[in-house]
C-alpha cells in the first residue's frame, strides 16, 4: 500500500512537472564549425535512436563528438525527468564557433612554425514528447493570448557561405507593389499535376532554344530569345517567342516556324491539344539583359577580349536608351589561372533603391578554359 502511494506521489510530480527539454553543452571541441554543422544539420528534429543510427553510419570525423553528446543528452533526460528513450527528440541543435587554438608544428632541424587549429562549441537540447500533453493550464492560457500579427512579410532565401552561416536575401520586386512584370507561364492547373506543368514548360523552352541555337545562322552566335510565354488552356498551348531579330530565323528557314511546330506537338504528344506557336519582335533587342549576355557570351567564344565584350555591350545598350548598365564576368578569364572578377559600369545602377526598376540576367558561358559567368543589370526607368 505504501509503495503505491509512493508511485502515486512520483506520477503526480512527472505530471505537474513543466520542464521537458534537458541540453548537453560540449565546449572547446577540436573542430571547425562548418564540419561539425554538416552533421548536425541531418540530426536536428529526428528521435534518439534514428539519430544514433545516424551517426554511426555517417563518414565523418565530427559524429563521434556528437555521438557522446547525444547520449550525454539522453541521460540526463532519464536522469532528471525518468523518460524512455523511445520519447527522446533532438527538438533543438546549436553549432558554435569558439576560440581559435595557436600551436607549434615541429619541424626538421629544430624548427617549428605556428599553426591555428579552430574550434566549436555544440550544444544538444532532447525533448520528451510524452509530457506535451502534461502541460499545466497556465502555460497553455498563456499559449491561446492574441498575439501581435506581422503586417508585411516577404519571402526569403538562404545562401549558404564558407563559413557555414547564413545570409539572408530579399528579391526587390516584392517590395515594389507599383512594378507587376508579366508572367512567363499562364496556366491554372490542380496542386498534383502543378510541378508537372512547371517541368513540361521547361522543357518546351530548352527545345525552342536548342532548335534556334541548331537552325539560326549568325556570325555573332546571338538566339535573340528575350524569353519564351506559355499560355495553356483546355485544348490550346499558345506560345509565344520574344526575339530581338526575328527576321534571321525567318530568312534562314522560311518554313521553319511549322517545322518547329510540328516536332513540339510530336515530341510532347499533345494529341488533345492544339500547340501554337508565335514570334513577337521586341522594339529595343539590346536593352535586354538575356540578348546582351548572349551577345558577351558570343564574343568569348570568338576569344575576343573581355574588355572590348564589355565596352561594346554597352555601346549596344546606349542605342537603347537606358539609363544605367553594369556588366560582371566572374571566371577564369583569358585563360588565367586563377579565377577573378571583373566588372564595368556606365551610367547610373541605384541596386539599393527599392523603387528603381532594373532588370537583371545571369549567364553561364563554356570556354575552352572553362566556365565564365555573366551578370548583367539594366536600368531601364526612373525612380
Amino acid at each position: 500500500m505504501q509503495k503505491a502511494i509512493i508511485d502515486l506521489v512520483e506520477a503526480n510530480f512527472m505530471l505537474n512537472k513543466r520542464t521537458t527539454e534537458v541540453y548537453a553543452l560540449g565546449q572547446h571541441i577540436s573542430m571547425s564549425a562548418h564540419k561539425a554543422r554538416r552533421v548536425i544539420d541531418q540530426i536536428r528534429g529526428r528521435s534518439y535512436e534514428e539519430t544514433l543510427i545516424i551517426l554511426e553510419l555517417m563518414p565523418y570525423r565530427a559524429c563521434y563528438p556528437i555521438f557522446k553528446l547525444v547520449y550525454s543528452a539522453a541521460a540526463n533526460a532519464s536522469f532528471n525527468m525518468g523518460s524512455n528513450e523511445t520519447n527522446l527528440v533532438i527538438s533543438k541543435a546549436e553549432v558554435n564557433e569558439g576560440t581559435t587554438v595557436k600551436r607549434l608544428k615541429p619541424r626538421a632541424r629544430g624548427r617549428s612554425y605556428p599553426i591555428q587549429k579552430p574550434t566549436c562549441h555544440i550544444t544538444i537540447v532532447m525533448k520528451d514528447i510524452s509530457l506535451d500533453e502534461y502541460i499545466d493550464t497556465d502555460s497553455i492560457r498563456w499559449s491561446q493570448k492574441p498575439k501581435c500579427k506581422k503586417k508585411h512579410t516577404t519571402m526569403s532565401y538562404y545562401d549558404m557561405y564558407s563559413n557555414g552561416e547564413h545570409g539572408t536575401k530579399n528579391k526587390s520586386n516584392w517590395f515594389q507593389t507599383w512594378y507587376n512584370p508579366s508572367h512567363h507561364s499562364l496556366w491554372f492547373a490542380q496542386p498534383k499535376n502543378y510541378s508537372e506543368g512547371l517541368q513540361e514548360d521547361q522543357k518546351i523552352r530548352n527545345y525552342i532554344k536548342n532548335y534556334v541555337q541548331k537552325n539560326m545562322k549568325t556570325s555573332s552566335g546571338v538566339e535573340g530569345i528575350a524569353h519564351i510565354e506559355i499560355q495553356k488552356r483546355i485544348d490550346l498551348i499558345q506560345i509565344i517567342i520574344y526575339m530581338g531579330f526575328p527576321k534571321i530565323l525567318i530568312e534562314s528557314r522560311p518554313r521553319g516556324i511549322e517545322e518547329l511546330q510540328m516536332n513540339l506537338q510530336k515530341e510532347f504528344n499533345s494529341v488533345n491539344r492544339k500547340l501554337n506557336i508565335a514570334i513577337t519582335r521586341i522594339e529595343k533587342p539590346y536593352g535586354n539583359p538575356n540578348i546582351l549576355a548572349e551577345f558577351i557570351a558570343g564574343q568569348l567564344k570568338n576569344r575576343v577580349s573581355f574588355r572590348k565584350a564589355m565596352k561594346k555591350a554597352i555601346e549596344l545598350t546606349e542605342q537603347a536608351d537606358t539609363k544605367g548598365i553594369q556588366v560582371q564576368i566572374a571566371g577564369r578569364i583569358d585563360g588565367k589561372e586563377i579565377a577573378r572578377v571583373e566588372w564595368i559600369r556606365e551610367g547610373r545602377v541605384p541596386l539599393q533603391t527599392i523603387r528603381a526598376k532594373i532588370d537583371y540576367c545571369s549567364y553561364t558561358v563554356r570556354t575552352i578554359y572553362g566556365v565564365l559567368g555573366i551578370k548583367i543589370w539594366i536600368f531601364i526607368d526612373g525612380e
